[in-house]
């Protein structure tokens, strides 16, 4: 291989790929945020999002049932204001977490009628970033 490189392909550990893409998932970055901050190629972040999206929503299912299923303590009558406050604003979260689990599942699934339309009709629906508009 005289004047040659060979081309080393970067091999990532499962659970930094799960970690990416939970990042991506979640929204805490975005695709090429998660690429940048990791030093990694782009194309790479998008398919683990892809690999992974299921497994990852089903893990945050199960933890959200979970919390969901945990029993409360009945207040007392002796509780202060502010642990009423506390109670309330815990209630609210469970309420938000809820919903934020209702929103998960569901873009999950648009994004599985997205991915099965494209690959049945063969037509690329969703929009690429870098497109040009047209000038007409």
């Amino acid at each position: 291989m005289d004047g040659q490189t060979k081309k080393h392909r970067q091999l990532y550990p499962r659970q930094l790929k799960i970690q990416i893409a939970t990042e991506v998932i979640s929204g805490k970055k975005g695709p090429a945020e998660a690429s940048r901050d990791y030093n990694m190629i782009k194309a790479n972040v998008i398919h683990w999002v892809k690999r992974y999206r299921s497994e990852i929503l089903k893990k945050q299912t199960q933890e959200n049932l979970l919390l969901l299923s945990m029993d409360k303590p009945k207040p007392t009558k002796k509780e202060t204001d502010l642990e009423k406050q506390i109670q309330s604003l815990d209630e609210e979260n469970m309420q938000l977490r809820k919903k934020l689990l209702e929103s998960n599942l569901k873009a999950e699934a648009l994004a599985t009628l997205i991915d099965l339309a494209e690959e049945h009709y063969g037509i690329p629906v969703r929009k690429n970033s870098g497109a040009k508009q047209s000038s007409e």
